[in-house]
């Protein structure tokens, strides 16, 4: 398919990771003394990542002040072209809060979509500052000019775009890695380690039906949450432990123990929870739908 030829052009474009070899520490740094802003940039708040959200305004925008442009040239209705100037301004606004939340979701990727990021942004750079220079032109009298540069910019734009949709679905940056785990698996109570093999504060890696569970004792109490994380699918289990919650080693996200809320990004999505009791010595587990519990027989 076009798409695949496409997909591994950019991805053979091994400068790429020169560029991200050296950016990714600077935004990471940069952003590491922001606190809760990180969070906030990468979407905890929201539940979902927030750079999508914000993708839909420069697109929508440009794509409004092309219909104008068209329009105006049909027309000669200078207020078609006044209302093109406001949208392609609009644009501008919202490309610079989409380039901020895709810059912080990419500092968080690695390999092959992390390549295929660097080209994506390189692409809306580019693209926004053809509309900037558009903007300009068209304020001091060369609007055909103008008008030419953002026809150029919406078709670079575009072909961003569809590489920020492969990122989302093909590599699965932003998605919940857990969406399609059987949710409903181990429906049954099943065991899964004796009790006794279960030390405290030691993350320990289990496998019920085929899904893989993260059993910890804290003081304890045994906590069973999904030992995929969400973000990426790294490995909870390789993660480090603190009196509160367990932390990815991939790239950082935090969950709470007790009910699989994020405590910190840049995973949007909780870790899915499960049952857990002791029963003849052993440890058993079941899927469950809200926050679990520990359940002693």
């Amino acid at each position: 398919m076009t798409s695949d030829y496409v997909i591994q052009a950019v991805d053979e474009q091994k400068w790429a990771d020169s560029v991200a070899d050296a950016a990714q520490p600077v935004v990471r740094e940069l952003l590491g003394g922001a606190g809760e802003l990180k969070d906030i940039l990468h979407g905890v708040w929201l539940g979902h990542p927030l750079h999508p959200v914000l993708t839909d305004i420069p697109i929508g925008a440009w794509t409004m002040a092309m219909a104008f442009d068209a329009a105006e040239l049909i027309s000669g209705d200078d207020d078609l072209g006044g209302a093109a100037d406001l949208a392609v301004g609009i644009g501008l606004a919202g490309a610079i809060g989409s380039a901020i939340t895709g810059l912080t979701d990419w500092s968080e990727t690695d390999g092959r979509a992390r390549r295929i990021g660097v080209v994506h942004g390189l692409l809306n750079i580019a693209a926004t500052g053809l509309y900037a220079t558009s903007l300009a032109m068209r304020r001091s009298g060369s609007r055909r000019a103008g008008i030419g540069l953002s026809m150029l910019g919406y078709a670079i734009s575009s072909a961003s775009a569809y590489l920020g949709g492969h990122l989302a679905f093909g590599e699965q940056v932003g998605v919940d890695h857990l969406a399609t785990q059987d949710q409903g698996s181990p429906k049954n109570w099943t065991a899964v380690l004796a009790d006794d093999a279960l030390p405290e504060r030691t993350p320990t890696k289990v496998v019920a039906e085929g899904v893989a569970i993260l059993l910890v004792r804290m003081n304890g109490t045994i906590h069973a949450l999904t030992e995929t994380c969400p973000h990426l699918g790294g490995p909870l289990s390789e993660g480090k432990l603190d009196d509160e919650g367990i932390t990815c080693p991939w790239h950082g996200s935090r969950f709470c123990l007790a009910d699989g809320d994020v405590l910190r990004g840049p995973t949007t999505y909780p870790a899915r929870l499960f049952d857990v009791r002791v029963r003849n010595s052993q440890i058993e587990v079941r899927a469950r739908a809200n926050k679990a519990t520990t359940i002693e027989e």
